[in-house]
């Protein structure tokens, strides 16, 4: 009907009604993009919320991780810092089969292993810049900066240990040592103890020895460190998202 009336106006050169009609078809035209525009970021805020949800499922996951793996640092670093004692105050009286049992834990690097799949997913949707400048954007920032940084202290503590396993510095605590403390056939119903042959006398001496097992003491407590932090982060980002998602 707008088009038949903007015809006639045509043929009548009944410009200020051709103006007006013209006017009517822009506008109806604008309102309707701006219709299907404001209903496809609905549509887009709508994912990103689900999204998110999917986030803070992971991270409740991802919590109960990290606690687990502070545990176990908690653990072993212990056992770094007591075979250190030990070999300090070495003697014919100390217990190599004691010092054995504990250089299993102190040469052992708990990995953090977590979920990322919703994460990643978030930060590559093209709805990411709904949440720019907010809450949860802020605390996800920072729980990827902490995690980035607590995965490259584990690669360096690896490499140390792997020096250490190598054999080509300390010989006793080589991969093919540790392995042969170990009989081939397991007890089931009694445990089997570690017997492995390592001069500690000779280590205990060792400055090389005693210097490489502090850089590792601090390898160790700085990945401690770091995952308590990010035990933290991973807190601040579930109450971030909670937040978000108050009425």
């Amino acid at each position: 009907m707008i088009l038949a009336r903007l015809s006639n106006a045509l043929r009548r050169q009944d410009w200020l009604a051709v103006a007006i009609e013209f006017v009517i078809v822009v506008a109806g035209v604008l309102l309707a993009f701006q219709i299907s525009l404001l209903s496809e970021r609905r549509a887009e805020a709508a994912r990103v919320e689900a999204q998110i949800d999917l986030v803070a499922a992971e991270m409740r996951e991802n919590l109960e991780r990290i606690r687990t793996n502070i545990g176990l640092l908690e653990r072993y670093n212990p056992e770094l810092r007591e075979l250190r004692v030990l070999l300090s105050e070495y003697s014919e009286e100390t217990d190599g089969e004691h010092l054995n049992r504990i250089a299993i834990h102190a040469f052992t690097n708990p990995t953090l292993e977590l979920e990322l799949l919703a994460l990643e997913r978030l930060e590559s949707m093209d709805g990411r810049q709904l949440l720019s400048n907010s809450g949860v954007e802020r605390a996800l920032r920072d729980w990827r900066g902490l995690y980035d940084e607590t995965k490259e202290a584990e690669a360096n503590t690896q490499d140390s240990i792997q020096d250490t396993r190598t054999g080509a510095v300390f010989a006793e605590l080589s991969i093919e040592a540790m392995v042969s403390a170990f009989p081939l056939n397991f007890g089931l119903m009694e445990p089997v103890p570690a017997r492995f042959e390592t001069d500690w006398q000779a280590l205990s001496e060792d400055p090389a020895f005693a210097g490489h097992l502090a850089i590792m003491s601090l390898h160790f407590e700085y990945i401690w460190w770091l995952n308590r932090n990010l035990e933290e982060s991973t807190e601040a980002v579930l109450d971030a998202i909670e937040e978000r998602q108050a009425p």
